[in-house]
């Protein structure tokens, strides 16, 4: 039967989660599979983000202005 379950990633006793995540599965097993599988896919994009220098910084004021790149109006 099919469970609901928390699964939650932390750095020692007291630290906030770095991944907490609400997975359906039939056993605890398959539940750490499915988060393990969203961590591989996470880790892969962000190493491409870096290899590609595809990630931006915007200032809030950027974003309410609706600028999408650094490189001003043409």
């Amino acid at each position: 039967m099919t469970a609901q379950w928390r699964i939650e990633i932390r750095l020692g006793e007291g630290h906030a989660p770095l991944r907490s995540v609400l997975v359906e599965a039939d056993t605890e097993v398959e539940a750490l599979r499915q988060v393990l599988e969203e961590a591989e896919r996470d880790h892969v994009a962000a190493e491409e983000l870096l290899l590609d220098g595809q990630e931006e910084v915007f200032s809030r004021t950027e974003v309410r202005e609706g600028h999408v790149e650094h490189q001003g109006e043409v």
